[in-house]
């Protein structure tokens, strides 16, 4: 009996506890926290729209990661460098579908990113735009998983000056 009652007894102040809205707490970002302006370079505003790029066009069935990557050959130069992850069930079906048609669709994908990563630049980055080009600037490079759980990823082709050059037999 003792019990029930002081169930019945605490209910109420636990509801009321539950219900209420606490104080502000240090968690909250405060508005005046947001007002201050900060500098940011122009590469490090690119590579940071590039992430995101890389983001917004992967899927279930694959994962684009973009970044900003130095040119070996001029060492005061970047280009963007994406690399194209594969499933496992994506690379299975490309290699049930043959050489062409997995040519075709990496062609597919390659043009794409480019034409992304070319509208990016045109919209956001007037001062860089005059001096791209995409065949040029925008390299990338397939990946497929290995062939066991603990084997590393295997590169099966490369995007180059608008083409496609395979890496590992098909």
């Amino acid at each position: 009996m003792l019990a029930r009652t002081l169930r019945y007894a605490l209910l109420p102040g636990l509801l009321l506890a539950a219900l209420a809205r606490p104080a502000a707490t240090g968690a909250e970002i405060a508005a005046a926290d947001l007002i201050p302006v900060r500098t940011v370079t122009e590469r490090d505003w690119l590579d940071l729209r590039l992430q995101v790029l890389g983001l917004r066009l992967s899927y279930p069935a694959y994962r684009v990661h973009l970044e900003l990557q130095e040119v070996e050959s001029e060492p005061a130069a970047v280009s963007v460098a994406y690399t194209f992850w594969l499933s496992a069930a994506m690379s299975d079906h490309l290699m049930d579908a043959g050489r062409t048609e997995t040519e075709r669709v990496l062609r597919y994908h390659a043009r794409g990113i480019s034409a992304q990563v070319s509208d990016l630049v045109r919209d956001e980055f007037v001062e860089l735009w005059p001096g791209f080009d995409a065949d040029e600037d925008v390299l990338g490079r397939f990946l497929t998983p290995g062939a066991e759980v603990d084997e590393a990823p295997l590169e099966v082709a490369r995007w180059r000056a608008g083409q496609l050059k395979w890496t590992r037999g098909r």
